[in-house]
């Protein structure tokens, strides 16, 4: 991705700046819906010149889509890694309940859409691309991905780091930021699912420890199957 210098500043500051001020001065129900009208503003200001971005709708297409979805909903089991890890560590697990249904809606609209869009533009379209410019494309991977892990809760740093590495790899196999946007859209859309096993925990932790064991091995098979299906069709569509 190219961009003038300010822009990519910009949106810098609206990730590691105002989230952060925002997070520490209101409460988390605000914090979620105005988290998400700085990615919204960022994310207007790089859209209006197009041409910017690697995107395209040529691998979004029938199954190729599904597949996309199939490696987010993989990634996103994977994550749960993160439960299992706290449950090794000790940590207190706390119950977990729904929020008020407007900043559920809001939650949701913001996890899935606003700040997997920002989040790409920032990891994979800038971190990743400048990284390329100086190093190999391996080690530009390796780098985007610690950056990414860097910026989330220490326990999920594992599954993050994988999360992170996939993502900057089909990126730089599909030169396309619109797929890493759907998968990491459908990563943040299974966080909703840990409810369940955040309940199951809460009672049964030696069960809990089971399942989300089982739960990370699928997602390890389900991620890969998806992935070496998607680039299949990819890699046979025309250039």
């Amino acid at each position: 991705m190219h961009m003038k210098p300010y822009q990519g500043i910009l949106l810098f500051i609206s990730y590691f700046v105002l989230q952060p001020i925002v997070y520490t001065r209101i409460s988390m129900d605000y914090y979620e819906l105005i988290s998400g009208i700085i990615a919204l503003i960022a994310f207007a200001f790089i859209l209006h010149k197009r041409q910017m971005l690697h995107m395209s709708s040529r691998d979004l297409k029938g199954s190729q889509l599904l597949f996309c979805f199939g490696i987010g909903f993989g990634l996103a089991l994977i994550s749960k890694m993160a439960i299992l890890f706290g449950v090794l560590s000790q940590e207190p697990i706390t119950e977990q309940s729904l929020p008020n249904p407007f900043f559920w809606v809001v939650s949701l609209v913001t996890t899935v859409v606003l700040i997997p869009v920002l989040e790409e533009l920032l990891f994979r379209g800038i971190l990743f691309g400048s990284f390329c410019r100086f190093f190999s494309y391996k080690l530009s991977i390796v780098c985007s991905a610690v950056f990414f892990m860097l910026t989330h809760h220490m326990i999920s740093w594992p599954s993050v780091f994988i999360i992170g590495t996939l993502l900057a790899w089909l990126y730089w196999r599909t030169d396309n930021l619109a797929v890493t946007m759907v998968i990491h859209g459908t990563i943040n859309l299974g966080s909703f699912l840990s409810m369940p096993l955040y309940a199951l925990l809460t009672t049964h932790r030696a069960l809990g420890v089971i399942v989300c064991l089982f739960v990370v091995f699928l997602g390890f098979l389900i991620t890969y199957l998806s992935t070496k299906m998607f680039l299949k069709k990819h890699d046979a569509l025309p250039a």
